[in-house]
């Protein structure tokens, strides 16, 4: 069986970062402010921009014979899971105020770049859930379905 994958892009991070860095830039280079933001302090706070940026700027799930990846950004974050240990997938709405990027909701993990798709995946072995975002639900979850039976 060919292995699936899905990349899920972040715009939202671009959309909210890339502002407030050409803000922090212009008053950087105009030296706007009672206390302008130095140049040490600039290199600082730009590395740190990129650094986001790398690590957020997208997201791979990848489904094999025997496990799911979910990769964000370069790969420095990732969640493997062995398809053994599913019990069922469901395709589900996650609420906007569960927010992107990695996060524990009541049941259990989320891992998601953008859109409120994604599927739901239980396991046998314990009680809680891990959410995947993605842009097709019904096709993730068609996937996964495959390698359970």
């Amino acid at each position: 069986m060919k292995d699936y994958k899905e990349f899920q892009f972040g715009w939202l991070i671009f959309a909210i970062i890339i502002p407030v860095q050409i803000f922090i830039t212009y008053l950087f280079i105009y030296e706007l402010g009672d206390r302008p933001i130095g140049t040490m302090g600039f290199i600082i706070i730009s590395s740190i921009f990129i650094f986001v940026y790398l690590l957020f700027f997208g997201l791979t799930t990848t489904i094999s014979a025997d496990k799911i990846s979910v990769v964000f950004g370069i790969g420095f974050i990732r969640r493997t899971i062995p398809i053994n240990g599913i019990k069922s997938v469901e395709c589900v709405k996650t609420p906007w105020y569960y927010g992107w990027g990695i996060r524990i909701f009541s049941s259990g993990m989320l891992y998601n770049i953008s859109g409120f798709d994604g599927v739901e995946l239980k396991f046998k072995d314990a009680e809680s859930a891990i959410r995947i975002g993605t842009r097709d639900s019904a096709k993730l979850k068609q996937e996964i379905a495959k390698r359970l039976n």
